[in-house]
């Protein structure tokens, strides 16, 4: 109790801190029920609604704290009208899935506005009609159900955002068009016994096991338990997918290289955000550069022992770069349009990471000579983009590695407002 008291004096020291300075300070913490206040979905909790405030309010200013009551967030540097803040964070909290596990409270150098100063009642409990404070006097509840809805709650959402995100990842990669000979909607490319049916299949068939990867990142400490687990669920995926394909492998690069994204991703929110993604990806994947030097049973690995060739291996271990080298690209453009799509994945090309694309130029000569050929498009034209992907089909050539890491800098790109 002691430690509450001196929790709920300190960050009230804070606010009235930032006050001699600021019109109005903005609060926001997570209602977790009962004593453990600093559970995984607090900060999950905090990390969404913090990026949906600083989205409607870019001008403001982040402090994070700790503290036995749970995190907390303040917020200062908001030139909104208080009253018009409370409005705001009163509809958020009242409309969005989990706005009724988070409290957003606006401190002015007289006052903290209430939801009672606006006419609106006292929060519900998470369980019956009442009042929540009324509960909470009687200790009607156990607590461990009233956390225990919180968690449930925060973990569907997660997984339903993350099935989002990554369906549109892939479906933006897939429908952007021409493309290089990639399969699209009004073309197959190179590829003769793929369609966009059956890509789009695909997409659907995985993504499933992709969230699968994350919940093992969450729930197991160990990183490389965790990753011995996931390239098994990896294997079932691609088992899946050529079931689903009649044998055609669509995406067997992309469940690998997002599968390590979503793995580190769980494991980054098992953290409470305290670790770096790339570095767990890092740690996770430290060893599999080893595998590099056994038998060469897929193309990846004999690439790298005949030409020593940059592989998804390498893209891991080294900390997904060329994911972040196209993420970083894609940002210099304000919308996510046709051109900066394409001009994205041509970056990609240009990098020359991509052993799908070795495989069916045959020869290194080949290879770069056709990522020089695509390099050479500087701009956006349409025209010359159509030339130069007729001219990929006509080669039987098409860039399946580099179309991997465009889905996953587009996953990373849509997901960072989100959960990441």
């Amino acid at each position: 109790m002691e430690a509450v008291l001196n929790t709920k004096e300190k960050k009230a020291k804070q606010i009235q801190s930032l006050l001699k300075v600021e019109r109005v300070v903005v609060s926001l913490k997570a209602n977790i029920p009962g004593k453990e206040k600093e559970i995984h979905e607090a900060y999950i909790l905090l990390h969404i609604f913090s990026s949906i405030l600083l989205n409607k309010y870019p001008e403001a200013r982040l402090n994070v704290f700790n503290s036995p009551e749970g995190p907390y967030c303040l917020y200062t540097h908001i030139k909104e009208d208080p009253h018009s803040l409370k409005r705001a964070f009163i509809e958020i909290e009242e409309t969005h899935p989990l706005g009724r596990f988070v409290d957003f409270d606006i401190h002015c150098s007289d006052k903290s506005l209430s939801r009672s100063d606006f006419g609106l009642t006292n929060r519900k409990c998470l369980i019956c009609e009442k009042e929540a404070w009324v509960c909470i006097k009687e200790q009607t509840h156990n607590p461990a159900d009233l956390t225990m809805i919180v968690k449930d709650n925060v973990h569907y959402y997660v997984k339903q955002v993350l099935e989002e995100v990554l369906v549109k990842s892939f479906l933006l990669e897939l429908d952007l068009e021409p493309k290089f000979g990639l399969v699209t909607k009004s073309s197959s490319g190179s590829h003769q016994d793929m369609s966009y049916e059956m890509m789009r299949s695909s997409v659907f068939t995985i993504v499933p096991y992709l969230i699968e990867m994350y919940e093992v990142g969450y729930s197991i400490d160990d990183l490389k338990v965790a990753f011995d687990r996931v390239r098994h669920i990896g294997k079932q995926a691609e088992e899946a997918m050529l079931k689903n394909t009649k044998g055609i492998n669509t995406y067997k690069g992309a469940i690998f290289l997002l599968g390590v994204i979503m793995t580190s991703l769980g494991a980054f929110h098992q953290s409470k955000f305290s670790q770096d993604l790339i570095n767990i990806i890092q740690k996770m994947t430290s060893n599999i550069l080893q595998e590099l030097e056994g038998q060469a049973d897929t193309f990846g690995i004999k690439a790298f022992q005949e030409y020593k060739f940059y592989t998804a291996r390498h893209e891991v271990y080294y900390g997904i770069p060329s994911v972040l080298e196209a993420l970083s690209f894609l940002n210099r453009y304000k919308n996510r349009d046709q051109e900066a799509l394409m001009m994205t994945l041509i970056h990609i090309i240009s990098l020359k990471n991509d052993t799908v694309a070795l495989k069916r130029a045959g020869s290194i000569t080949k290879y770069e000579q056709m990522v020089d050929l695509i390099s050479s498009i500087k701009t956006f034209n349409i025209d010359q983009i159509s030339q130069v992907t007729n001219i990929c089909v006509k080669e039987n050539m098409s860039f399946g590695g580099s179309a991997d890491i465009f889905i996953a800098a587009l996953f990373l790109d849509l997901i960072v407002d989100h959960l990441a």
